[in-house]
């Protein structure tokens, strides 16, 4: 467990910029021994590489999951809260040099440890400054930790590590001149028409790196002659569009068919399904209601219709495997698509007995196997959809919006 709790920790610690992230916190509320254990682990792979397993690094570092050791306030305060200009490689050394019997740093240590105090240089101007780092500079202390992650967890793949948040998706709304009085100043109707227009370019932009790398999903372009590429211009505008003979029109079919198999399988109660099409806040929602479910209770999810076309709402692509050398599978990109379904959808539910507990739909008769039809009802969700382009896994469901109009 404390190897583990090592592994998970290496990297939070060199990450100068995230001590405000859930990760660095969920780190740093575990037992002060664990924090111990995890910080001089890190310090001797950061010296002397990964070792070959937790043995070695208990021998060669004299590291233990035992007692902690007896630190100054300062550094404790530091480690917890992360406070200050000083970033957590600092705090790592602090920690480590405490220990009884201190080891002075090779050649090559004392180089690589020069090396992290520059990478690290703009987060402590900055901090000394008053300044947060910018979303670029931040992004490259990211690429770094990874970077470094790679090096030391030479088993472990970085780019499968949990996604914090979604990219920028945007739900939009009819903001024509003809829509002006369904908002409540001029000035909200505005911010709506800019912001629909923002959606919009990033969505272009979205599907031309896609279409370049030939990465859309359910269409193959192949090479093409630079003067029929012009034409692209015209079909990644469509992003939005419900028609069938557009570039978009696959990612709407998955995304339809990823629904319905989710919706069953909730209604079933199998968790392992719901765990293989969902990630993130929205997996952990659906698993939530699983537990809620009576047992003694039997639901049946069906799929009536599409009340309108299932829709793009918003895409963005961005290259997040970031490794030296290309995927073996797919291509780097990581996509996030907004999809809104507006659907007719029913459920059935059945008590111990057997008997009907739902609103029956009218004019409907037992089935053969004693069933009988619920009353559909419509149903508008907007839910964010997520694939990591070089895996071949299914896309998954992450996040679940909701319009407030």
């Amino acid at each position: 467990m404390a190897l583990s709790v090592s592994r998970s920790c290496a990297l939070r610690l060199r990450l100068p910029s995230s001590s405000s992230s859930p990760a660095f916190a969920t780190c740093v509320t575990q037992s002060w021994s664990w924090r111990a254990y995890a910080t001089e682990s890190a310090v001797h792979s950061k010296r002397r590489g990964a070792p070959g397993s937790a043995k070695a690094t208990h021998k060669g570092a004299n590291v233990s999951s035992a007692a902690p050791k007896k630190v100054s306030t300062k550094v404790e305060e530091r480690a917890a809260g992360h406070t200050g200009p000083h970033t957590a490689v600092t705090d790592a050394k602090a920690l480590a040099g405490s220990s009884s019997k201190k080891r002075s740093l090779s050649k090559a240590g004392v180089l690589e440890a020069a090396a992290v105090e520059k990478a690290n240089a703009p987060a402590a101007k900055a901090a000394a400054l008053g300044k947060e780092l910018t979303v670029e500079e931040k992004g490259l202390q990211e690429l770094e930790a990874i970077e470094y992650f790679k090096k030391v967890m030479r088993s472990a793949d970085p780019f499968g590590q949990p996604i914090a948040s979604s990219l920028d998706v945007m739900l939009v709304r009819p903001a024509s001149p003809l829509h002006i009085s369904k908002y409540a100043s001029l000035g909200q109707w505005w911010g709506q028409l800019v912001q629909n227009r923002v959606n919009g370019m990033k969505s272009f932009m979205s599907m031309m790196y896609l279409a370049g790398d030939d990465a859309i999903p359910g269409v193959k372009l192949g090479r093409v002659p630079w003067y029929k590429s012009f034409g692209w211009l015209f079909k990644a505008g469509k992003s939005q569009s419900t028609k069938t003979n557009v570039w978009i029109s696959p990612l709407r079919q998955i995304a339809l068919e990823t629904y319905r198999e989710l919706n069953q399988n909730v209604a079933k109660g199998d968790s392992k399904a719901v765990k293989t099409l969902t990630a993130a806040e929205y997996q952990t929602e659906l698993l939530r209601r699983l537990k809620k479910q009576p047992a003694n209770f039997t639901f049946r999810w069906t799929f009536e219709r599409e009340v309108s076309p299932t829709q793009i709402v918003s895409l963005r692509a961005a290259q997040y495997h970031m490794g030296r050398e290309d995927p073996k599978f797919g291509n780097r990109y990581l996509v996030h698509a907004l999809v809104k379904f507006d659907t007719e959808q029913s459920l059935e539910i059945y008590g111990a007995r057997g008997e009907p507990l739902h609103e029956v739909a009218e004019g409907a008769t037992k089935r053969a196997d004693g069933t009988v039809a619920a009353k559909p009802k419509r149903v508008t969700e907007y839910l964010v959809m997520e694939k990591r382009m070089w895996y071949d896994t299914p896309w998954v469901f992450r996040e679940q919006k909701w319009d407030s109009a």
